[in-house]
């Protein structure tokens, strides 16, 4: 999506929400992966290590959250069209608060993940 010099504001935002909101579903299906492939790797370090049990649980967990997250800014994303037929200021106050919630949702979920990737690693570290 490319933003021109002769775009409305409204049009503007509703492009940088667009952008915004496909680089966030993009960068949660490989947060899946990930999440796949830090699993893989705890089934083979799991004998060795019981701590990593409770590790393993939390990542599964968060696993289930990310696709959740998929699906809501999936359903997201598909609704931001309707932002662009808005011809009323309450309108687009209203896409625009939507965008800020899943900003804030977004973050949320990132800052939840890494910190149950931290305590992953700081396992496996200790086994070094």
């Amino acid at each position: 999506m490319e933003i021109y010099n002769h775009d409305s504001p409204e049009a503007i935002t509703y492009k940088h929400n667009s952008i915004e909101s496909e680089n966030w579903v993009e960068h949660l299906n490989y947060i899946d992966k990930e999440i796949t492939n830090l699993l893989n790797i705890g089934k083979v370090e799991l004998s060795k290590n019981k701590e990593l049990q409770n590790v393993i649980l939390k990542l599964k967990n968060e696993k289930a959250d990310n696709t959740d997250a998929i699906d809501t800014f999936l359903k997201y994303r598909e609704s931001l069209p309707k932002a662009a037929e808005c011809e009323d200021v309450e309108c687009d106050m209203f896409y625009v608060g939507e965008h800020e919630k899943f900003r804030k949702a977004y973050t949320s979920h990132l800052k939840k993940y890494r910190q149950v990737k931290e305590a992953y690693f700081n396992v496996l570290t200790l086994e070094a």
